[in-house]
Order: structure tokens, then sequence, then C-alpha cells
């Protein structure tokens, strides 16, 4: 951008402080998707074939103690809620990634300011940019920051609670399935009958929990997740307003709200 004078502008100085700042906001964002817990990508493969071991021996058991229509649509809903957590992993990453660019864009607009427009240019314009950089645009980064950790932190807790999922599921139906495994051959004797059914009811219990318990913990991350995304839809306008309160033309352009800083006071008439 050229000086008022015409002439092409000095190199701006950034201090010490300021560069170590912007530094460590580009590491930030170098190494976001690094750092980070990595599931075997080869678990949930593992869960489901676990649980295809596990579940003919399981519905067998439950239609021979004559719990086979429940007991088989709570197996299915419980064996559809298994989820494989490396994508919801992977959102976590994109969202420190999205918090350390957040950082270095706020560092660009501050820096790109203070040291290419106002050191060149003076007027209403000028101070207006100013404050609204100082007092709100840099506000609104810092929220938006804060949302972005907000979301990694739900999408973490999201995955874990997939992975604690899959792993009671997957013990409860190994321990269910070798129990009816050895239950079925006695299943004509009145007390083979008896075994299976108090199994097939301990089973569907802990079953019935297991699917509770994970309901009420995707609720609270879902009700969390909603609030997120009206706080990005509001901060969202926030920015949207900000373009519309500026609309300022270029520095140099209007020479009613743009002072060059080297601009000679006017002679007194």
């Amino acid at each position: 951008m050229p000086t008022p004078s015409g002439r092409p502008p000095r190199p701006h100085h950034v201090s010490p402080t300021v560069r170590a700042a912007q530094n460590r906001a580009a590491r930030a964002a170098q190494l976001a998707g690094r750092n980070q817990v990595k599931v075997d990508p080869d678990f949930f493969k593992r869960v489901i074939n676990l649980v295809k071991t596990h579940n003919r021996p399981i519905l067998a058991g439950l239609a021979a103690s004559g719990l086979a229509v429940a007991g088989a649509a709570m197996v299915v809903a419980a064996v559809g809620n298994a989820s494989d957590p490396r994508q919801f992993f992977e959102d976590r990453s994109m969202w420190n990634e999205m918090l350390g660019d957040l950082k270095l864009s706020a560092w660009d607009v501050w820096i790109s300011f203070f040291s290419l427009i106002s050191p060149y240019w003076v007027g209403h314009a000028s101070e207006t940019v100013q404050r609204y950089l100082r007092f709100e645009l840099i506000g609104m980064f810092d929220e938006l920051g804060r949302v972005a950790t907000e979301m990694s932190t739900t999408m973490t807790s999201l995955a874990w609670d997939v992975v604690e999922y899959d792993l009671k599921l997957v013990s409860l139906l190994v321990v269910a399935g070798t129990a009816f495994k050895a239950l079925l051959p006695f299943r004509a004797s009145p007390v083979g009958r008896l075994a299976l059914g108090a199994t097939a009811v301990t089973f569907l219990s802990l079953l019935a929990s297991l699917l509770q318990e994970f309901a009420g913990k995707i609720k609270a991350l879902d009700l969390k997740l909603e609030t997120l995304g009206h706080k990005i839809f509001e901060l969202r306008g926030l920015f949207s307003v900000g373009e519309d309160k500026l609309h300022l033309q270029a520095p140099g352009t209007d020479p009613d709200l743009w002072e060059p800083v080297t601009k000679e006071p006017r002679e007194a008439h």
C-alpha cells in the first residue's frame, strides 16, 4: 500500500513480544492436529466381529427362555448404538486446528492494521476502525476461540463415551453369549430352562441399564452442542453487523474520513 506521499511504505516493525506471540499461535495451529489420542483403526472392526460372534447364542438363549421378541429388539437397539469413535476424534482435531487458525487470524488483523494502516493514516475512519478492532472484533475472535475449545471438549467427551459404550456392550455380550452357549444344551430340562430364564432376565436388565446410561450422556452432549450452535449463529450475526457498521472505503479514497499522517497543516487565512 502506498504512503500518503505516494512512496512505498517503509518495512513495518513488529515488536519481539508480538512476534513471539504470533509464532506461538502459528506453532499451535501447526501442532493442533498432532499430539492427539489416536484410536486403533481396527478397534470398531473388532467390536463388530465380537458382536457377531456372540449374538447368535444370545438370540438362541433369549428364544429358549421365551423372551425372543422383546429381548431381540433390545439387542438390536443396543448393537445399533455401537459406533466408530474415530470420526469424533477427527472432529476434535478439526476444532483444535480451527482454534489455532482463529488465533492466527486475530493476530493477522491486529498486526495488519497497526503496522500497515495506523502509522500512515489518521482521521475519523482510522479512529473508528481502531475502536472496532480493539473493543469489538478481537473480543469476537476470543469468543469464537472459546466456542472452538468447547466444541473440541464436547467431541472428546463424545468420542470417549462411544469407546466406553462399545467396550461395555462387548463385555456384556461376551459374558452373556458364553453363558447362553453353556446353558443351551440343557434347555430341555426344568433346571436348564430356569437357568436360561434367569440369565436372560439378568442380561436384559444390564443391557437396559447400559442403554439408559448411554442415552443420558448423549442427551447432555446434544444439549451442549445445541447451545454452542446458537452461540455460533449469534457470532456470525455479529460479524455481519460489524461489516455493515463500518462499511468504510479504503484508506486514502475519502479525504474527509482518512487523513495522511504526513499531511501538511493548512495555511491560516
